[in-house]
């Protein structure tokens, strides 16, 4: 049964939104990233060297891999039961981080918790297809996206306000979790899982066939390639960037967990961005935001002494790589039958370039020092444009500017 326009655009309107952007923060900046900053404190806590703590940010990536890959499956298809397991793995894990007695189960905890975000995405990317117009969808994607911004700030919050009640925090990062996910199924005002939507000539999806995911994969071949190397530069900054700020740069750790703050502001700014990105074509958008997190990576390396430089750079880093990741989510919807299928797809290359690049630039400071490191990593990130040159015309927007 159709709905009235007028009901779609009310049931559907800020309150989804906002749901939508508080699970994106939750899963990816709260549950995922804010591993990485309270780290000093879960070391001390369960006496974890720094080898097994970044053992365990790789095996979050893989635990994040493995529930993307859930999500390119199911999410086509049933957007409500992904966003469940969203909801849940976010959830869950963050509550069992907060209640872990132990080395086993803290480590069980990180690598469910990191699953979260990888369900979010492909699931959040099909929901926003099916309660709004096409004519807004991909600035609603960017705003979307841009909740890993937000996410940030409230998971650098907690690290300064409740360092030593780490506990404490994540038992409120699990609320924040379930409360996101409450809120995305009370607001969505969607057919359900069965049905594609009322938009008129809307079309039921089919979970697709062998050679349809097979043809997929190969039109994606550009952006998968592309968002691989741009992983790989990108976590120069993600990986290692609070430790060139306070070895090379002698901050304090309050002044570094300050400084993502700012980054994280910068991604929640990411949303002013939406209506530029929907309104040009995937060979400026690339390369402009891009080229961001490339010049912000080679600013570590230059300045890493600078409050000012720092400060700048972690915000515009922010800033960048959020617009970036949107422009991946734009250039899915372009590119794949199914958003939300090449969104995981795309995401998971994302992820695996950066458990990759985590490594090489590691080995690079130890080789190099940290700032020819970096230099490299933002090189690598420059290299990564080249995916967006002479691309088909279908990846011109198609829906009215504004």
């Amino acid at each position: 049964m159709k709905r009235s326009l007028h009901q779609e655009r009310t049931g559907a309107g800020p309150v989804f939104t906002a749901a939508c952007v508080t699970l994106i923060g939750a899963t990816y900046g709260l549950a995922r990233l804010g591993y990485g900053l309270f780290l000093p404190a879960f070391s001390a806590a369960f006496a974890l060297t720094p080898t097994v703590g970044g053992l365990l940010a790789s095996g979050a990536s893989v635990t994040y891999c493995v529930s993307a890959m859930l999500g390119f499956r199911f999410a086509p298809t049933r957007p409500r039961l992904v966003v469940v397991l969203a909801g849940l793995t976010a959830t869950g894990g963050s509550a069992l981080i907060a209640a872990a007695p132990g080395t086993t189960v803290f480590v069980g905890a990180v690598l469910l918790a990191g699953m979260g975000a990888g369900f979010a995405s492909p699931a959040l990317v099909e929901l926003v297809q099916r309660n709004f117009e096409p004519a807004g969808q991909d600035r609603l994607q960017s705003v979307v996206n841009s909740g890993t911004g937000f996410g940030v700030i409230a998971a650098g919050t907690f690290s300064l306000v409740l360092g030593s009640s780490w506990r404490l925090a994540w038992a409120l990062i699990a609320v924040v979790s379930f409360s996101a996910m409450i809120g995305v199924l009370q607001s969505d005002t969607s057919c359900g899982d069965s049905a594609r939507g009322s938009r008129p000539g809307s079309r039921r999806p089919t979970a697709p066939g062998t050679r349809h995911r097979r043809a997929g994969l190969y039109l994606l071949r550009r952006p998968v390639t592309a968002a691989f190397i741009f992983g790989l530069g990108s976590s120069a900054i993600w990986v290692h960037g609070r430790a060139l700020l306070e070895g090379l740069g002698g901050m304090t750790v309050e002044s570094s967990a300050a400084a993502w703050i700012a980054l994280g502001a910068g991604g929640a700014a990411a949303a002013l961005t939406s209506p530029w990105l929907a309104r040009h074509t995937i060979q400026t958008t690339w390369p402009v935001t891009v080229l961001g997190v490339a010049i912000t990576t080679a600013t570590f390396a230059i300045a890493p002494q600078s409050i000012a430089a720092s400060f700048g750079a972690a915000a515009l880093f922010g800033l960048a790589y959020t617009a970036a990741t949107s422009v991946l989510i734009i250039w899915a919807a372009r590119t794949a039958k199914s958003s939300a299928t090449g969104t995981s797809v795309l995401f998971i290359s994302l992820v695996l370039g950066q458990a990759m690049g985590a490594t090489l630039v590691g080995a690079l400071i130890e080789t190099f020092e940290p700032g020819p490191a970096f230099i490299i990593a933002a090189i690598i990130c420059g290299i990564s444009t080249l995916g967006a040159l002479h691309l088909p015309r279908r990846n011109v927007p198609d829906t009215g500017r504004g």
